[in-house]
């Protein structure tokens, strides 16, 4: 009899209810740490379920009674998993699940927090007299959009585990280095990135974040001082045919200062930092975009899209 009251009371009690279990829930992750997490779901009824993630990534399976869920989501603040059916709304407040733990920072450190962590195809060069250092990120479980270790650096996060980075550095500098957290050992994992000159001119190097070029360059005012002589030599023997030369460097000059018109730039195409074939690309339209033109050389063509400025190949754009 008791037996039966039993029976009877976990069925009323299944048939109001869910079962959730968290196979892979790690005891503690820590602060801005990517978080994977599975959930397993029984439902009493073979009801739709519908779920809402306020931050990250969800995937669902579904089978006969059972909802299989992998979410990926950063441990910071008010992560949450919203349940909703025809018979009950349930939110299930993720950070609840386990501790968080902080790390103390140590000097280079880049923010970062990963399974692991490491770069490609490192690219130096010289401009400005200083170093453009230039490289590909690629982590595995990290919180890579928080990567930062100056105030002179940028970072194109192409995907989650993914990014670009360059920074400029002193002239003198030998080596990069920096630290990011690794989640497995637990520890910080040293990254240092040789400074190796790469030994190619290119004439575009001092041009690279300027938007515009200057008027006044050395060339340029070279030339108007040519134009300056000529008009005074016009002045003096009053011979139109002296005015033949500065008219046309005059229209080179207005020819060179003209905005360079707009253009479509084909989806996926690549968009670098440096017109060079080893530079990082840093960018790619996912659909054609139009951009500004910059700037021409033999193969590339200086672009600004998005905000950003970039060189790409020339057939790439129509």
């Amino acid at each position: 009899m008791r037996f039966l009251l039993f029976l009877i009371f976990f069925i009323n009690l299944w048939a109001n209810n869910l079962i959730i279990t968290y196979p892979n829930l790690k005891k503690y992750y820590y602060k801005n740490q990517i978080v994977n997490l599975q959930i397993k779901i029984l439902t009493p009824k073979n009801d739709e379920i519908n779920f809402s993630l306020n931050k990250g990534e969800l995937n669902i399976t579904k089978q006969p009674y059972i909802y299989l869920l992998n979410i990926k989501f950063k441990n910071d603040l008010n992560n949450s998993l919203t349940l909703l059916s025809r018979d009950f709304n349930k939110t299930i407040k993720l950070n609840n699940l386990f501790q968080t733990k902080t790390i103390d920072k140590i000097p280079n450190f880049c923010n970062v927090i990963a399974d692991k962590l490491k770069i490609y195809n490192p690219i130096s060069t010289l401009t400005d007299n200083r170093i453009l250092l230039s490289f590909t990120i690629k982590t595995v479980n990290g919180n890579l959009k928080d990567f930062k270790i100056n105030n002179d650096e940028n970072l194109t996060v192409i995907n989650n585990d993914e990014a670009t980075y360059y920074t400029y550095l002193p002239i003198n500098t030998k080596k990069f280095t920096f630290y990011y957290f690794n989640t497995l050992d637990e520890n910080y994992k040293k990254i240092t990135v040789p400074i190796v000159l790469k030994e190619e001119t290119i004439s575009t190097q001092t041009d690279i974040n300027p938007e515009e070029k200057t008027f006044f360059t050395p060339f340029n005012i070279l030339i108007l001082v040519i134009i300056a002589f000529f008009i005074i030599i016009f002045l003096i023997y009053q011979n139109i045919l002296i005015l033949i030369i500065p008219i046309i460097l005059s229209a080179y000059l207005i020819l060179t200062v003209l905005p360079k018109g707009e253009k479509i730039l084909k989806k996926d195409s690549p968009v670098k930092i440096l017109p060079t074939q080893n530079s990082t690309i840093f960018y790619r339209p996912i659909v054609d975009t139009k951009v500004k033109i910059l700037n021409k050389t033999k193969n590339y063509t200086k672009i600004k899209i998005d905000g950003k400025i970039g060189w790409v190949k020339n057939e790439n754009l129509e």
